[in-house]
């Protein structure tokens, strides 16, 4: 697991339970790829609680290097948690827009920001990467330096892999989908059915 305590991932996973922003059942993921689970932080807004608890993991892992440093969440589900981690932490933010409209500055990144300063990219999770490259190349091309990408949960497909082997970057996540649901177990709010097949499907894909 990465460095935030074993509180916040016992308060996070419970938040996430009870708001029902982690579903099981069958889910249709954007590469195709059939899930027995699915993780919903685009709702997490709507759940001061639960928004609280996320930002403190993020804020867990960016730790006091908070000097000279910008943030920025991916459009959708990173833009509210840059947003909260931004206003707990007094980091600058930035925000890579989601579509470049063709008038006013055109700008790809909106904000006060020079090139060369380094940027700290949020989002909620990772999968296998391919969005993640994308963002990376959006702040880059607009001079920005891309220091380190946070995520709440590693989904374990690859994605973290991808990243440091195609853009060199570091990706750090509060904790794993195994961390997740193992916890979530532990305080009995998935069945030992619902636990082994999670399991399996992350060993098998």
């Amino acid at each position: 697991m990465s460095n935030i305590s074993q509180d916040t991932l016992d308060v996070v996973a419970n938040e996430l339970s009870e708001h029902g922003l982690i579903k099981f059942g069958e889910f249709k993921l954007k590469s195709g790829l059939l899930s027995p689970f699915y993780i919903d932080l685009r709702e997490v807004q709507s759940y001061p609680t639960a928004l609280r608890s996320v930002t403190r993991a993020y804020a867990e892992l960016i730790g006091d290097k908070t000097q000279d440093l910008l943030l920025a969440g991916i459009p959708e589900a990173g833009v509210p948690l840059a947003t909260a981690v931004g206003y707990e932490l007094g980091i600058p933010l930035v925000q890579p827009r989601k579509l470049v409209k063709d008038h006013g500055t055109k700008s790809a990144v909106e904000g006060a920001y020079n090139p060369g300063d380094h940027v700290i990219l949020i989002d909620d999770l990772i999968t296998k990467g391919d969005s993640k490259i994308e963002a990376i190349e959006q702040v880059s091309l607009a001079g920005l330096v891309v220091d380190k990408f946070l995520v709440l949960i590693d989904r374990e497909q690859g994605g973290i892999e991808l990243l440091k082997q195609e853009k060199n970057c570091q990706v750090i996540a509060a904790f794993t989908i195994t961390e997740l649901v193992d916890t979530l177990k532990q305080s009995s709010k998935i069945s030992d059915e619902q636990y082994q097949t999670i399991i399996s499907f992350i060993q098998n894909n």
